[in-house]
């Protein structure tokens, strides 16, 4: 084993060891449903808040502002009249400790039933996602070869969404948000 890979090894080793999930968020139970449609969810107004818990940091507490809408775009990938197809765009303010305040959009597009695509200003490259039961996991890749995994699991009330999103690098976890998302009424 090179200086390197041994270097590269007690950094991954030591950060493993420095990033869990956060304690105080109560998790949603897994179920068959309601079905977590995020069509459904993200339409409206929602907030998110929770704590951001970074490798080598202590804990920041994170709140997410959320407005959703569904946009009907045509489409024109093929020579015939294809339908056209239903986007959900979801604006975010996020509120992360001291920081500004920083906007995002994701837009997703339901592939097949179940199963979505998309694009998010903070990925590099598109995001996938799937809902099975009232669990939807979404997953992308962040500037610097992060790989993010999302796991949110709808309320029996469908109002509430745990979200656990996972930040990691080389199979070791950088970043671990947990948050509470309350759909406004």
């Amino acid at each position: 084993m090179s200086l390197r890979a041994g270097l590269v090894a007690s950094l991954a080793l030591t950060l493993a060891a420095c990033v869990s999930t956060p304690e105080g968020f109560a998790p949603v139970p897994r179920a068959e449903a309601p079905r977590f449609d995020p069509f459904t969810f993200f339409v409206g107004t929602s907030a998110g808040t929770g704590t951001l818990d970074k490798a080598l940091s202590d804990p920041v507490p994170v709140r997410v502002e959320s407005s959703g809408r569904i946009l009907i775009e045509p489409r024109h990938e093929a020579s015939w009249d294809a339908p056209p197809r239903r986007v959900l765009v979801i604006d975010q303010t996020i509120h992360e400790g001291d920081k500004r305040p920083r906007t995002r959009q994701w837009r997703l597009t339901e592939i097949a039933p179940g199963f979505y695509e998309g694009s998010l200003t903070d990925a590099i490259g598109p995001v996938t996602g799937r809902s099975e039961g009232n669990r939807m996991v979404i997953e992308y890749r962040m500037k610097g070869s992060f790989k993010v995994r999302q796991e949110l699991t709808l309320s029996a009330d469908a109002q509430r969404a745990h979200n656990v999103l996972k930040v990691s690098q080389l199979g070791v976890t950088a970043a671990v948000l947990v948050e509470d998302i309350i759909r406004q009424p």
